[in-house]
């Protein structure tokens, strides 16, 4: 595990998007609040004790579930 200077886990803005994008990719359309979403939720929480755990890849790296095709599929038939 990476730990800075000062013993913390290190949360950059990259991690907390791609987090977003992997948990809660609803929350990336305008329409929804992506600050509120990661301040509300506690998103750097989230991510530290992911990354403690080592959990962190599998989390934002995993494939997308296959729904999203069948939607698509539904909405164009």
């Amino acid at each position: 595990m990476c730990f800075d200077l000062f013993g913390e886990i290190p949360v950059t803005e990259d991690d907390i998007f791609m987090w977003v994008q992997a948990v809660a990719p609803r929350w990336l359309t305008p329409e929804r609040s992506y600050r509120s979403y990661v301040r509300n939720y506690d998103v750097p929480g989230k991510i530290r004790a992911a990354k403690l755990s080592g959990h962190f890849d599998t989390i934002v790296y995993r494939p997308a579930p296959s729904y999203h095709a069948r939607l698509a599929l539904a909405a164009i038939v």
